[in-house]
């Protein structure tokens, strides 16, 4: 959580290109969380929604497979004033080419003026109003190719709410592409119809949370958005009800959609190209190092597995499996180990690898020791290190069995000193380095991103049956 003036005009790396540049993908989000006086507890939620969004840019999208480049700008906590989005909007625009994607997300207050018309203001962190038509018009009027706005205006904030966003498989990595890569004209959105609330959580708003999921189990925004409505207002109306709350429910509303430029499963030859490979030539040509820092954890790590997968690699992970399983060109060999890799790819295995450390990685370590399996006094690997840093794809943990669950989500409390009752919690994490037990820390403070995990486990947790019991 934020807790002095933050922020960030986030100008992050421009990616080198493969195809030299000729389209650039620009992300704005304005994250709207430091209210005075937390202003109905939204700032927890907002900052939620800032992991939930900047995930997908950091994990799913590829620079280098894609061939574009990446620009990213945040505007959130003190910063966030009309005065400074405005500032950042202004420098934002300049420069976009007319192949471009541009996408810009809003997370925080909404005021509705004109009941009967919906006229919708969005609030900033110095209580001052940006007209959201005005707004969404300046645009859709940029000259390129594919304009997406997408605003989370939520009002309300029940504490019973909780946020499920359904139990289907996320498959992120061809839908992602094709949602902002190949599509056309404007996708507006925002979280309720006009003159309805929306609502949120401390995990994020509905819209957001659904949003994102539906962006990695769809490939054209008519579907997105078909799911996410449907399901927010069904999650609404039905937390309305359990918890006795008078109000309406919340149906967020599209005043566009854009095209799809090719039809639902159809590809062409630049989809395939960008979607079959993270690193084409990493089994011939050695990778500059210097090129991976555009990639996220989970991309370096299916770059890392897929060197070994063109070999036929049979791999013990089911993440890698479902992933490798869905490539035109994986031809597993049932129970292959040894593959014998080319200096060149040993070589690339090696400085990915080594980037993933340096990270905070790997993005998944090795077989888990869990407790009851043996291995004597050894240290048992973390499952996900980096957790309390950077956020979980719903892609690896939707893979993880009910006990490999447990330990993931129970390693972000054992980072905090959690005194764990049970003997084989405390045994486990007792063989760790690390871990320092605390007898006071039985409520811990956790970061915006360690909640997010935590939700997330959590979920999928729910989904198998609930959780392991040690």
């Amino acid at each position: 959580m934020m807790t002095r003036l933050l922020f960030l005009l986030l100008l992050l790396t421009l990616a080198p290109a493969a195809s030299g540049g000729e389209r650039t993908l620009h992300y704005f989000g304005v994250y709207c969380n430091a209210y005075p006086g937390d202003a109905g507890g939204i700032n927890a939620g907002v900052s939620s929604d800032q992991v939930i969004v900047s995930h997908i840019f950091n994990e799913y999208v590829s620079p280098t497979a894609w061939g574009v480049e990446v620009r990213k700008v945040e505007v959130m906590g003190e910063e966030a004033t009309k005065a400074g989005i405005e500032a950042a909007w202004s420098s934002f625009v300049e420069g976009i080419g007319e192949e471009d994607t541009v996408y810009v997300h809003f997370s925080g207050h909404g005021i509705i003026k004109n009941q009967a018309a919906g006229e919708q203001f969005l609030q900033t962190c110095d209580l001052a109003e940006i007209s959201r038509a005005e707004w969404a018009e300046e645009i859709e009027a940029l000259p390129c190719r594919l304009k997406i706005l997408i605003t989370d205006c939520c009002s309300s904030y029940p504490e019973e709410f909780i946020v499920a966003e359904g139990n289907e498989p996320v498959i992120p990595w061809k839908n992602v592409y094709y949602l902002l890569m190949k599509h056309e004209g404007f996708v507006n959105i925002t979280a309720a119809s006009p003159g309805q609330a929306a609502y949120g959580t401390d995990a994020g708003g509905f819209l957001t949370i659904n949003l994102e999921s539906d962006m990695q189990r769809f490939r054209t925004w008519d579907e997105v958005f078909a799911s996410t409505q449907s399901r927010v207002l069904n999650e609404s109306t039905e937390q309305l009800r359990g918890a006795g709350i008078e109000g309406t429910p919340q149906k967020p509303f599209a005043y566009s959609l854009g095209t799809a430029m090719l039809e639902i499963g159809a590809d062409d030859a630049s989809v395939a190209a960008s979607l079959e490979y993270i690193m084409e030539d990493s089994a011939t040509l050695v990778i500059d190092r210097e090129e991976l820092y555009a990639f996220g954890l989970e991309q370096l790590y299916l770059a890392r597995n897929e060197i070994f997968a063109r070999h036929g690699f049979d791999f013990s992970s089911a993440f890698l499996r479902d992933y490798f399983g869905s490539l035109s060109w994986y031809q597993r060999r049932p129970g292959f180990k040894t593959p014998q890799l080319s200096k060149i790819e040993s070589t690339n295995v090696a400085t990915i690898l080594s980037v993933e450390k340096e990270l905070g990685g790997p993005y998944l370590g090795g077989k888990m020791i869990l407790p009851g399996d043996g291995g004597g006094q050894a240290e048992p690997p973390d499952l996900f290190p980096y957790s309390s840093e950077r956020t979980l794809s719903r892609s690896v943990v939707q893979t993880l069995t009910l006990p490999e669950l447990s330990i993931a989500r129970n390693e972000i409390f054992a980072r905090h000193g959690f005194p764990f009752s049970s003997k084989a919690l405390r045994d486990y994490f007792g063989r760790k380095s690390w871990y320092a037990r605390d007898e006071s820390a039985t409520d811990p403070d956790f970061n915006t991103v360690e909640k997010h995990n935590i939700w997330l486990i959590e979920k999928i947790e729910r989904i198998q049956g609930g959780a392991h019991k040690w």
